[in-house]
């Protein structure tokens, strides 16, 4: 591919389609962009993770008043929450002072407590740690199906792009032809005329024919140098570096797509092909988080009953163990519930028309895709017989041009005839590379709506 001269990556001029979509695919920012959609998820993991990590806390409150020490409160703890709504937690107590409450009061060398916190009500069964751990994981399976669907969507656009620029180029190659052709009559026709072998009215038509080209094709030309910038637009270096084509590049020859038989085509239903499209799989997970959502929703109907229960001992030796009795402890429970549980009620009902929609969304798009298939199909297959058609009509219109020309020649016809056959060759010339870019780009269309531009 010869892009710009600020990196020559080869001396061939021709841009073949399968390297330049590749090049897209390894340098475009958007595909870099792309390919940080799995590792935005991991993060999210991570994230929902941290919840579960253990905590390690101090604290210390104490008043002085009057060079007195009235109290000194202190508390060191470790607490691990667990999977199941279940936290361990141990720490060491250690409270002193004048003024001490008696219900504070620790031994000499502290007091170690260990136990648990457990909720027996709401968030028995999920909580919001859980929920968003599962949320979490659920994302990380569909990143990979979102970053295939961007790609794919970028090698589409590429692709699309591509063609135009191969149909802009040939089109632009047949009308300086017919320009030359007509500029090199001109100066004939004119010559002819001067010497009295041809009509001066002749050299009128040759002249309006010429401007007619020449006017055809400076409105190609604008068309061709627009495809190309569009192009551009998908040329990168690897540094992040914009690059441009070179004015030496090319797309591949009109013969070498044209001799191309097509490309094989599912036939019959195409169900199987929506099933398994990456679009309603991630609508799956979207559902999958919904339910989550709507498990903790309901959750949250349920009373906060929560239990907690510790050990308590004085360690010796920073042993907690040592002198361990299990008629030492503290315990406690706490107990809450709204009294008509409103807030809860509204956000269960809300995920539950969540869900709903969703499953409308996924029915949607189910018919929606299947449509859009079986039309891409129909397009792709049609385009393929009209592109036959039309090349076999660019060959027979050149070989009635040849012979007319001969017959021009001879003094057998005439310039209008002539101008006649030359018209109806170029236009189902151009006829022709429009089915041939046409057929190509249906056939990305029919790729891109199943999602295999990448895989």
């Amino acid at each position: 591919m010869v892009l710009s001269p600020i990196l020559v990556l080869s001396q061939e001029q021709i841009v073949r389609p399968e390297a330049f979509l590749m090049k897209v695919l390894e340098q475009h920012p958007l595909a870099k962009q792309a390919n940080l959609i799995p590792e935005f998820a991991e993060t999210y993991v991570l994230k929902a993770r941290g919840g579960f990590d253990p905590k390690i806390s101090y604290d210390l409150n104490q008043k002085y008043y009057g060079d007195k020490l009235y109290y000194s409160l202190s508390d060191a703890q470790l607490k691990v929450p667990t999977w199941y709504g279940l936290s361990l937690k141990t720490g060491l107590e250690q409270n002193r002072g004048q003024y001490l409450d008696p219900q504070g009061a620790t031994p000499q060398n502290g007091l170690w407590y260990g136990g648990i916190e457990a909720n027996l009500g709401n968030g028995l069964f999920i909580d919001e740690r859980r929920a968003e751990l599962r949320k979490a994981a659920i994302f990380q399976q569909s990143s990979s199906l979102e970053k295939r669907l961007a790609l794919n969507e970028l090698l589409f656009e590429a692709g699309y792009a591509y063609w135009d620029w191969f149909e802009q180029y040939h089109s632009l190659k047949i009308l300086k032809e017919a320009l030359d052709v007509s500029a090199v009559r001109l100066r004939a026709i004119q010559r002819m005329a001067e010497l009295g072998d041809r009509p001066v009215i002749d050299t009128v038509e040759a002249s309006i024919q010429f401007q007619t080209r020449a006017a055809a094709y400076s409105e190609q030309l604008t068309a061709f140098q627009n495809s190309g910038a569009t192009l551009n637009r998908f040329l990168w270096q690897a540094n992040g570096v914009p690059q441009e084509l070179a004015d030496s590049a090319r797309p591949l020859a009109k013969d070498t797509v044209a001799l191309q038989g097509p490309k094989l085509i599912t036939a019959g239903p195409v169900d199987t092909l929506v099933q398994s499209h990456p679009y309603l799989a991630i609508i799956d997970f979207k559902l999958e988080a919904l339910d989550v959502e709507k498990k903790f929703a309901k959750e949250q109907l349920k009373p906060i009953l929560s239990i907690n229960y510790n050990l308590l001992n004085e360690p010796i030796q920073y042993n907690p163990f040592a002198q361990f009795s299990a008629n030492d402890y503290k315990w406690g429970i706490t107990a809450q519930m709204p009294l008509l549980y409103r807030k809860e009620r509204a956000a269960y009902q809300q995920t539950q028309l969540k869900i709903e929609q969703t499953e409308y969304e996924r029915l949607d798009q189910r018919a929606s895709l299947k449509a859009k298939l079986l039309s891409a199909r129909y397009d792709y297959l049609n385009a393929v017989a009209q592109k036959e058609i039309y090349i076999e009509n660019a060959k027979s219109t050149r070989k009635l041009l040849e012979a007319e020309l001969n017959l021009f020649s001879t003094g057998e016809s005439t310039l209008f005839m002539i101008n006649a056959r030359e018209m109806a060759a170029f236009q189902a010339e151009l006829k022709a590379i429009n089915y041939i870019a046409k057929t190509e780009q249906l056939w990305l269309k029919w790729q891109f709506l199943q999602a295999t531009l990448v895989r």
